[in-house]
């Protein structure tokens, strides 16, 4: 009988490449309507400001067919009109 000898394989650490900032702006087109996602992201972030809302871990979601940006946050949640 033969003896079965395991096969090890050695990866090499693969040197890492620093990848560049990319500034790159989000934008939402529905209908006849088109929201931009930073300017949308600083009115949520005002409005958890003037309720005294932690804006830590912050969510958005976008409805657009409700015309709402509903948020969540370490605060609690609540929406905007769009």
């Amino acid at each position: 009988m033969k003896k079965q000898t395991a096969k090890t394989t050695r990866k090499t650490a693969g040197t890492k490449t620093k990848r560049t900032e990319l500034n790159c702006t989000l934008y939402l087109q529905y209908q006849d309507r088109e929201y931009s996602m930073p300017e949308l992201k600083e009115l949520i972030l005002e409005k958890c400001e003037a309720e005294e809302m932690d804006p830590k871990d912050l969510r958005i979601y976008v409805k657009p067919e409700e015309n709402k940006a509903y948020y969540t946050c370490a605060g609690g949640s609540n929406s905007i009109a769009l």
